[in-house]
């Protein structure tokens, strides 16, 4: 047992270590109109299975079309898939559960929730969700099974945390082979939340307003508008 709790203490130590390099490496931020792109144009081994499409999250109902595509910015699309090119050679991928999310969704949620610890007020700000900027993610297999982690999707209780205080070895293996993967996509993490993956240029983003979430002609979308600028560092 101490043996265990001594490798996991010092892979915590080394994704910190990774962590703090991906952050160094922020010095050159894509343009101020860094595109939204259905990742799939960029990663198609990515698999994408988006909760929000289907009534399998908090509210009980589905708040995507059936159809929505994975959009992310460029940027952040680069990022996971050079974290999923990592994780290939070791028999595992990324399965994406939530990507850019529309202001209208955050609002949903938010009516739900009503938890500024978990959720950002519509009214405060915005969720860097809703800039595209962040990715919800998890494990799976070769075979696309979702691998054994500390909580499902949209826990929103302290085993949801990032750092992992249970005793189950499977699930800190998991979970450190997901963080290490993302950290090497310069993905930062947040505390509160396992799965919620920040792109490191998310300061050069800002928030939009697409007019769809299905897929156009070339992949691209087009924001429509630009939401408040204003974020809600408590929530997501």
């Amino acid at each position: 047992m101490f043996k265990v709790t001594l490798m996991r203490a010092v892979a915590s130590l080394l994704l910190i270590f990774s962590l703090s390099c991906a952050r160094a490496e922020i010095a050159q931020p894509p343009p101020a109109d860094d595109p939204l792109v259905d990742l799939a144009t960029v990663d198609p081994t990515i698999l994408v299975g988006l909760r929000y499409a289907t009534p399998r999250n908090i509210t009980g109902r589905a708040l995507y079309p059936a159809a929505a595509r994975c959009i992310v910015r460029r940027h952040v699309a680069e990022g996971l898939k050079v974290a999923q090119a990592w994780l290939r050679p070791q028999g595992y991928g990324l399965k994406i559960w939530d990507a850019y999310r529309p202001p209208a969704v955050q609002q949903a949620l938010f009516e739900v929730v009503k938890n500024r610890s978990f959720v950002a007020a519509p009214e405060k700000g915005h969720t860097l969700h809703t800039w595209g900027a962040v990715v919800d993610a998890t494990l799976v297999d070769a075979k696309g099974r979702e691998m054994k982690m500390p909580t499902d999707f949209d826990d929103f209780t302290p085993a949801a945390a990032m750092n992992y205080r249970g005793k189950d070895a499977e699930i800190a293996h998991h979970l450190d082979l997901l963080h290490w993967a993302m950290a090497r996509g310069g993905f930062i993490g947040m505390r509160t939340e396992w799965w919620h993956f920040i792109g490191k240029h998310w300061r050069s983003c800002t928030p939009v307003q697409v007019d769809s979430m299905l897929p156009g002609k070339d992949g691209l979308w087009v924001a429509t508008g630009a939401a408040s600028a204003v974020v809600e560092q408590s929530g997501r």
